[in-house]
């Protein structure tokens, strides 16, 4: 029975077979209609049978049909087309292959007929430049593909005739990234690219602006995100509205087949449904049957209080994470430390000597301080409790008040009268105070002046005398 397959096959091909299609096709051909258990679909050139090239004579002239295979598309450089080098490894060109698939796929181009023909065009170069033997021929012969028909890389190319694509770019892509670790998770012709492990980075990154208080007290803010969403019209079903997928009629709805090769048989995923266990007749036209559907969606980001500068959160948007990284702005009231803030307040003479009270500014409200007597600047005041929310944990830190006492720059007569009258009753050791005459015995026991007298011909005497004895009595 093989006999007879290879000779009617033999026949066939010397009577139909398009004269310009390479010899070596025409022995494929014979060597697989001697082990393939349908010999009508190779005459045929059935989908099965893709592998080879078939023709048919038709009057005046031959015409050769290509059945799912693709010839060249751009008759220019491979190397250019991924953007490598000459001498580039495999890594390298498997690399650049990798990131112009991704940024020229179908599903993130959708409606884009040059990204579409880029993406093939990226496939056909990689298929032969990710081959060493057909990179080889490549490199020797340039764009004709043997040694009869034309000129070498880089000297004007007349397109890689001796070169018949028979991979399909989306089972080139997918393979690659399997290659390359990727986890396919169920992708299938009917999942959106997008959706798929590869179709974005795993996760987004954004960056938020933040002031001081936003990042303290917590707040909301909208940011505009690409998602994937399960689409409108067909709720995630994948068939068009009215019609819905139905169970698999070759494997029966297991997801599996088995598959006779001459003697062999093996069980693999069934190529109908590609494991799905279903099949869609008509496949939604508004997702092209993927169920879900890219876009670009706002969405509120609830910013937890008591983020820092430079921290990263991770939010669930729709079927994929964002990582968000805030930016804090400095602040002119407060300073930052962990959960803790720091603040300055100043304070009047007055009230670091006889103690008050100061409205000053919080994180949440704003909070009156009781100013204790005798208070020196810099002096440090701890308000438990009214610091920020702290992020990994329970409870507020706290808030350090830092005082500071403000000198007067402007007296009234009265004023410096009254500081006047203090400052001769006030011990300052060996220096002085200007205006203010203070008497000690020297060394030696003679009287002795320390510090100049400037009398005020402003101050009333009478006035200060007054003042003094109201004072001290």
């Amino acid at each position: 029975m093989a006999t007879t397959r290879v000779a009617l096959t033999r026949t066939f091909l010397n009577k139909n077979v398009c004269k310009v299609c390479p010899t070596e096709s025409k022995e494929n051909a014979i060597r697989f209609a001697s082990s393939h258990r349908n010999f009508s679909s190779v005459l045929s050139g059935s989908p099965v049978c893709r592998s080879f090239v078939f023709c048919e004579t038709k009057s005046r002239h031959t015409q050769c049909r290509n059945f799912h295979s693709t010839g060249p598309t751009h008759k220019q450089d491979y190397y250019e087309v991924l953007g490598v080098s000459k001498g580039a490894s495999q890594k390298e060109i498997k690399k650049a292959y990798y990131q112009l698939a991704k940024k020229y796929h179908p599903d993130t181009n959708k409606g884009d007929k040059s990204s579409a023909k880029k993406f093939q065009e990226v496939a056909e170069a990689y298929e032969v430049l990710g081959d060493e033997s057909k990179r080889k021929q490549y490199d020797t012969y340039g764009m004709s593909g043997g040694p009869g028909g034309g000129r070498g890389p880089g000297q004007g190319f007349q397109g890689f005739e001796g070169y018949h694509s028979n991979v399909d770019p989306e089972d080139l892509f997918r393979k690659i990234f399997e290659d390359m670790g990727y986890k396919m998770g169920g992708f299938d012709d009917y999942q959106d690219f997008t959706s798929s492990p590869f179709g974005f980075r795993p996760a987004q990154e954004y960056t938020m602006n933040l002031t001081f208080e936003e990042a303290a007290r917590g707040v909301n803010k909208d940011i505009n995100v690409n998602t994937v969403e399960v689409c409108s019209t067909c709720n995630g079903s994948k068939a068009e509205p009215g019609s819905s997928p139905r169970r698999c009629h070759v494997c029966n709805g297991t997801g599996m087949e088995t598959v006779t090769t001459g003697p062999f048989m093996m069980r693999s995923t069934c190529r109908t449904c590609r494991g799905t266990r279903m099949v869609i007749d008509k496949p939604c036209s508004a997702c092209n049957g993927k169920g879900s559907v890219n876009m670009r969606k706002q969405v509120t980001v609830p910013v937890p209080a008591g983020v820092e500068d430079g921290q990263t959160v991770r939010m669930p948007v729709g079927q994929k994470e964002i990582f968000i990284s805030f930016r804090v702005s400095k602040s002119q009231t407060f300073r930052r430390d962990g959960a803790d803030v720091h603040s300055d307040t100043w304070i009047s003479l007055s009230q670091a000597v006889l103690g008050g009270t100061v409205r000053i500014r919080g994180i949440y409200d704003s909070i009156l301080l009781s100013i204790p007597e005798k208070t020196s600047s810099h002096t440090k005041i701890r308000l438990a409790g009214k610091g920020i929310s702290r992020l990994n944990s329970y409870g507020y830190g706290d808030h350090y008040v830092h005082i500071k006492i403000k000198v007067p720059t402007k007296l009234t007569e009265e004023q410096k009268s009254l500081m006047l009258a203090f400052a001769e009753t006030e011990d300052v050791g060996d220096g002085t105070i200007n205006g203010v005459i203070h008497a000690k015995k020297g060394p030696g026991g003679e009287d002795s002046v320390k510090g100049d007298v400037h009398p005020d011909s402003d101050i009333d005497d009478s006035f200060l005398g007054k003042i003094k004895k109201k004072i001290f009595g």
